[in-house]
């Protein structure tokens, strides 16, 4: 079994794998090719944050399990995959960067699919953890030329800017939620339990990414967007139960059921309509899978190597010829 640390991820994740992962993830779990059961949550009794459990198993493959633990801001997680055919123990990783870096490749995978081809806008509203990402990997599916950071603390949002800045990416900051206005893609990545930026504002052909809010009782997007936006989803059935975003303007009668168009797996497969205009305000709101993790991590322990990654085996147990 391959033990990695967050170094090794760091080292051994590249955003084209990522990327890509995430298309294959969405689409075996649209075509019901990976069995994923509901996450487990536990919310903590002070308030401040959730353990989930995220099972997944993919046939003839892996199965494995991601539990991440969440405190404000705060996130920490551990992957573990085993063989479906040996049931022997794979890999165990230490997953802060994969969840990160697979939040984001999602997104971007979600937006190579949905945004228009010629978008330069991005507008990025959170400053945490996940921002980067995001505004990294999308910047790698469409000609992003400005890259805005909208953040409650101004020093967090002027921090990850300097860095995107020094990376090669054209980062500002701005404190008006109103600068959506100018943007091409809007991504959501805050711990906000209210919508963070106004619909009304959104041009038409805008593409928005919901990857924030992930309860019943918190959203990111207000009424005007569920109004005029056609939405897709990681997994459906998980959105539609579980998601702010979709589930309070559906039972308020505001968002319109057929305007949730499905899985964005299907679209990325084919079987189910994109972008259909220019004009069209186009929506993916992302809970997070366990497809994602497992698929992801899969890649990882298929790379040449993973070299630098420690071996662990039971007591007693040979080494595997190499």
């Amino acid at each position: 079994m391959k033990l990695l640390s967050e170094a090794d991820l760091h080292r051994l994740l590249t955003p084209a794998m990522a990327i890509d992962s995430s298309e294959r993830a969405y689409i075996v779990l649209s075509r019901g090719q990976m069995l994923v059961p509901m996450r487990s949550e536990i919310a903590r009794p002070d308030g401040a944050g959730v353990v989930f459990a995220m099972p997944g198993y993919l046939p003839g493959r892996v199965f494995g399990l991601k539990v991440i633990a969440t405190r404000g801001d705060e996130s920490t997680a551990m992957v573990l995959l085993f063989g479906t055919e040996s049931l022997q123990p794979l890999g165990l990783f230490s997953a802060d960067h994969l969840t990160d870096y697979r939040t984001g490749a999602g997104i971007a995978a979600a937006t190579r699919l949905l945004a228009r081809p010629d978008a330069r806008c991005h507008v990025v509203f959170g400053a945490g953890r996940l921002a980067g990402p995001c505004a990294r990997l999308v910047a790698r599916v469409r000609p992003i030329t400005r890259t805005i950071i909208v953040g409650r603390g101004t020093a967090r949002a002027e921090a990850l800017a300097e860095q995107l800045r020094a990376e090669g990416l054209a980062a500002e900051t701005c404190r008006s939620a109103d600068i959506v206005a100018e943007a091409d893609v809007v991504t959501t990545v805050t711990t906000s339990s209210v919508p963070v930026f106004p619909g009304r504002l959104l041009r038409p052909g805008t593409h928005v990414n919901l990857g924030g809010a992930f309860r019943p009782d918190t959203r990111e997007s207000d009424d005007t967007l569920a109004r005029q936006g056609f939405f897709w989803c990681d997994s459906l059935d998980a959105c539609l139960s579980r998601s702010g975003d979709l589930r309070q303007p559906l039972d308020a009668g505001v968002l319109d059921r057929a305007r949730v168009v499905g899985e964005i797996g299907a679209a990325l497969a084919g079987d189910l309509r994109g972008r259909a205009t220019a004009e069209e305000i186009t929506v993916f709101k992302s809970l997070g899978t366990a497809a994602q993790d497992i698929c992801l991590a899969e890649d990882v322990l298929n790379m040449p190597g993973p070299s630098g990654a420690l071996e662990w085996r039971p007591e007693g147990q040979e080494a595997p010829p190499r």
